[in-house]
């Protein structure tokens, strides 16, 4: 007995769960989100100790829109194996065929989700869950002109920002990109022809002539001295994607659109003494109206997570779900308190809106407001077509 009383009981073996974070939004510390990835592991294992949480792995090198090398790497198969991975619904429906994810058990608990993240999370045909919706992007324009904003069509759009007058370009955007050009069309899609089949749209056998008619009115806002920088491929920069927003910013171009997150690139780059009340943002008008669709951003359970390890994925996912954690990453909190601007992305939870951070921002109730009633961005079929999509379109456009 006296033996056994200086015994340590046996140390448990932790869970590890591995999982890559989708790297697109704003970097805000500037440090390749090394002190956002710390916050989240250290809040995680902190109330579960039983696990081993990897974010970001560092032998990760896979294409976050490559449904194979992501199914090789889920299946065990790849030289960087991992459970989770955040990803975008856009690849969804590939992802499945691959045979790399398996349908979630169930959503996190409690949470009130925003109706698209949840429908571009589902599997159509199976009527399953592939995905914890995480982050939603829609197309806007930011500007400094109340007519910009309230514009609802592309034509009022195009009137409000010819009635500037002003010396520097209308806009400045990147229209290129074989996932960014064929999104705007479908966008373009929606606000002319409404949510109802959007899906019809993903082709490349046919393109709706008001649609193309109303994509060229949007991209002739570009338009500068017989050029068009938004499709010669001026602003088509992988290492200067910020371009754009920047020159806004900086007044050199009348309005730019892109994703909310453009507004952390601007608030960090306006002129000093200038008020972030400046800024207007809305849903962009790409055709006769205005109804947007939203991409998701959803984690995707690996094929082999069973058992320990999806009990593991399904407390992390409930984690990143909660209020309290997305508040302090779209609020910057992993970045300097003295340089600390928002993040502006898009929360697939509804209830976020109320934590109140959040709440007291001048732009997230906006956000909130001009997103609330937007459809999913189909979750198949353009990854195949994206590139013809991309160079019919672009000819159209810009012969």
């Amino acid at each position: 007995m006296s033996l056994l009383l200086g015994c340590e009981p046996p140390t448990q073996e932790k869970t590890v769960l591995r999982v890559p974070l989708y790297p697109y939004i704003p970097d805000a510390a500037g440090d390749r989100f090394n002190a956002m990835a710390t916050r989240i592991e250290t809040e995680f294992e902190r109330a579960h100790p039983d696990i081993d949480l990897v974010l970001n792995p560092s032998c990760f090198k896979d294409d976050f829109y490559e449904p194979a090398q992501i199914a090789r790497s889920l299946k065990g198969e790849g030289e960087c194996s991992y459970d989770v991975i955040e990803t975008d619904t856009a690849i969804l429906g590939e992802l499945v065929a691959e045979g790399g994810v398996r349908p979630w058990p169930r959503l996190p608990e409690n949470i009130d989700w925003h109706p698209s993240g949840v429908a571009a999370s589902t599997h159509t045909e199976q009527n399953a869950l592939y995905g914890v919706p995480h982050w939603l992007c829609g197309h806007f324009v930011m500007s400094r002109d109340e007519a910009v904003r309230q514009a609802g069509t592309v034509s009022a759009l195009v009137q409000a920002l010819e009635a500037r007058n002003t010396a520097v370009p209308d806009m400045a955007v990147n229209l290129l990109g074989s996932w960014n050009l064929p999104s705007l069309y479908l966008d373009a899609w929606a606000d002319a022809k409404g949510l109802e089949g959007l899906q019809s749209a993903v082709t490349t056998s046919s393109y709706d002539s008001e649609v193309l008619q109303s994509l060229r009115a949007f991209a002739s806002t570009c338009d500068v001295s017989g050029s068009n920088p938004c499709l010669d491929g001026t602003y088509d920069l992988e290492e200067n994607a910020d371009l754009p927003a920047r020159l806004f910013a900086e007044n050199k171009a009348d309005a730019t659109a892109g994703y909310s997150e453009r507004l952390h690139v601007i608030l960090k780059n306006l002129p000093a003494g200038e008020s972030p009340s400046a800024i207007k943002i809305s849903s962009a008008p790409l055709a006769d109206g205005s109804r947007p669709i939203l991409f998701t951003d959803s984690y995707f359970l690996g094929v082999r997570c069973t058992g320990e390890c999806e009990r593991a994925a399904l407390a992390f996912v409930q984690y990143m779900s909660q209020a309290s954690t997305f508040e302090w990453i779209l609020m910057s909190e992993d970045a300097p308190e003295a340089a600390r601007v928002p993040r502006y992305l898009l929360p697939a939870a509804l209830d976020v809106y109320e934590a109140p951070a959040v709440r007291a921002d001048p732009f997230y109730p906006i956000l909130a407001e001009e997103t609330r009633n937007g459809g999913p961005f189909p979750n198949s079929g353009l990854y195949g077509i994206r590139k013809q999509m991309r160079d019919d379109l672009k000819l159209s456009l810009h012969p």
